[in-house]
């Protein structure tokens, strides 16, 4: 049989991790080491060891340099900022504008030897072959039989999840899919390489409900949590994949029933929780990653986005900033307008919003406004106001402080972000792959579908009620569609959504431009500029890589169009 370089390129490492179903602190629970095949799915211990290394592959060191190598790519907090938000029109990082250099403007997304495409090919069969290497042997293993059930639930979930997301990337939107009928990926069941034809979006989709099905009764089953892993997908994670399928599939009924399924037993952020860093769980989150302050430095998530990260202070290009159209369409009284500094806030004498248009203020390559005096003045007291819980010691300076005798490295941009921050030397935080509202907001928008407007304008004032004093849920019609839509925005920027609801919602993709002394244009550099309609790039649809093709005789390119 021959060897398909993708699937097997990003390795296939079961990384074992000690198990503490009593303790109440998964951060006591780190990896240890790499196993053999033969002994991780050969007994009860083994194959949890191989549950484990498959959760701890979504955040691990996957490329061996930063710069040129995908940015440090980690896996799923990597897949989410990149996809999710980087190729989009909400969160602009001049970081990756100036790192990645084209495919910042889209150019290899649908080319089959781009890496874009892909990254996010061999990262998802990467999980997926590790997934069915425990499908395949848990039922042989003996031992505990709820404690199998659930090993095999989690695989079960990381195999819809993978595929959830290759929906995502290299699927058609539904509304271009004639009906689910058109092909798309690679549909793996088994380890290995067997050579096998792309097949249909309904067959993926159906094979994913099949398995969250499945997952979901075996978590009944078992009756064995996670012991506090935020890390270890549960019952809560499997309807949240659903409720994410069935988004992309437009399948509303499903989609509102698995969104509340996913957020029972966690609450929303609270005002305070959102202002709180983004990098320790709380009962919102649903699924996130552990901090690692030893295992993966410079590849971290807060290494890159957190606003006071290691890459964003030593290369000086920003942490990340709000596209400004959205920034001012959030309410003054919202306390999510407080994380990113734009127009409205205290400005030093003698400058006003104006300033942030006059290139001799704000410069035109980076958006950096730290480079006038009064300015960096203002958004140095403004960020040191927003230390999490005022708690400097614990969490430091975001930008840091402009470097005297030579190297001023700090870029802060316009729209510049405290949502994000890092706990340590390297930023290490736990970054959510899923949270509460996040399903809120989903089944809003499912509700909204099902002609239950009333029960979409509740679940918007449930998320509401923890945001802004002054909301107001009056709309109706196109206007709470649209309503929904924006809170969903605005609520998960930087969280890696962006993008795969603008595929999905058919909008065009719109990086309008900053502009010398227009006060209504936004805050993107003009080399940055972007726009997309949604037939643009294959309609938003990454290339099935030529090496699949290369290596697997039954893939035919010209079945997607390529």
């Amino acid at each position: 049989m021959k060897s398909n370089i993708l699937v097997k390129g990003l390795a296939f490492a079961l990384m074992a991790g000690t198990l503490a179903s009593c303790s109440e602190d998964y951060l006591s629970t780190k990896p240890v080491t790499s196993l053999s095949t033969n002994t991780v799915l050969g007994d009860e211990n083994g194959i949890e060891m191989a549950m484990n290394g498959l959760c701890r592959s979504m955040y691990c060191q996957y490329s061996s340099r930063g710069i040129g190598d995908y940015l440090s790519f980690n896996g799923e907090s990597w897949f989410q900022m990149f996809y999710g938000d980087i190729l989009g029109q909400d969160y602009y990082s001049n970081l990756y504008a100036q790192q990645i250099g084209p495919n910042f403007q889209w150019v290899s997304m649908d080319m089959t030897q781009g890496w874009v495409p892909s990254v996010a090919w061999g990262y998802c069969y990467n999980l997926i072959n590790q997934a069915n290497m425990i499908l395949s042997n848990v039922d042989n293993v003996t031992g505990d039989e709820a404690k199998l059930k659930r090993v095999k639930a989690v695989a079960l979930t990381f195999r819809a999840h993978a595929y959830s997301r290759l929906m995502q990337t290299h699927a058609p939107r539904w509304q271009d899919s004639q009906n689910g009928e058109a092909k798309t990926i690679v549909l793996r069941l088994q380890p290995g390489v067997e050579e096998l034809p792309l097949v249909s979006m309904n067959e993926v989709l159906n094979q994913i409900y099949a398995d969250l099905d499945q997952a979901i009764a075996l978590y009944e089953e078992s009756k064995v949590g996670r012991g506090g892993l935020i890390w270890m997908p549960d019952a809560n994670v499997a309807h949240g994949i659903y409720a994410r399928t069935a988004l992309v599939k437009e399948d509303w009924a499903t989609a509102a029933d698995h969104a509340a399924k996913a957020r029972a037993g966690h609450n929303v952020m609270t005002a305070a929780e959102y202002k709180g860093g983004f990098a320790e769980p709380v009962s919102g989150y649903i699924w996130a990653n552990a901090v690692d302050p030893d295992g993966l430095a410079f590849w971290a998530h807060g290494s890159w986005f957190a606003c006071q990260g290691t890459y964003p202070t030593l290369w000086g290009m920003g942490s990340g900033a709000i596209n400004y159209e959205l920034y001012k369409q959030i309410s003054d009284t919202d306390i999510r307008k407080e994380l990113y500094f734009g127009p409205g806030k205290n400005l030093r004498r003698p400058l006003n919003n104006t300033a942030f248009w006059n290139g001799t203020i704000c410069n035109p390559v980076n958006m950096d406004i730290s480079g006038n005096a009064n300015m960096n003045i203002s958004v140095s007291a403004w960020g040191k106001s927003m230390i999490p819980n005022g708690d400097e010691a614990k969490w430091g300076l975001p930008f840091k402080a402009k470097q005297s005798g030579g190297e001023d490295k700090i870029v802060i941009p316009f729209g510049a972000q405290v949502k994000f921050w890092g706990l340590d030397l390297y930023g290490s935080n736990s970054f959510p792959f899923m949270r509460a509202a996040e399903f809120l907001l989903a089944e809003a928008e499912a509700q909204y579908h099902l002609g239950n407007e009333p029960a979409a304008v509740e679940l918007l004032k449930e998320l509401m009620a923890e945001r802004d004093p002054n909301y107001s849920a009056d709309k109706s019609g196109q206007a709470l569609l649209d309503e929904i839509r924006l809170q969903r925005r605005i609520e998960l920027w930087g969280e890696g959504h962006s993008w795969f609801d603008l595929k999905r919602w058919n909008l065009p993709m719109d990086r309008n431009p900053w502009i010398e002394g227009d006060v209504n244009s936004n805050n993107i550099p003009k080399a940055q500029e972007l726009h997309m309609k949604p037939s643009d790039h294959h309609g938003w649809r990454f290339a099935v890589p030529k090496r699949e093709a290369t290596y697997n005789n039954a893939v035919r390119l010209d079945e997607v169009g390529l």
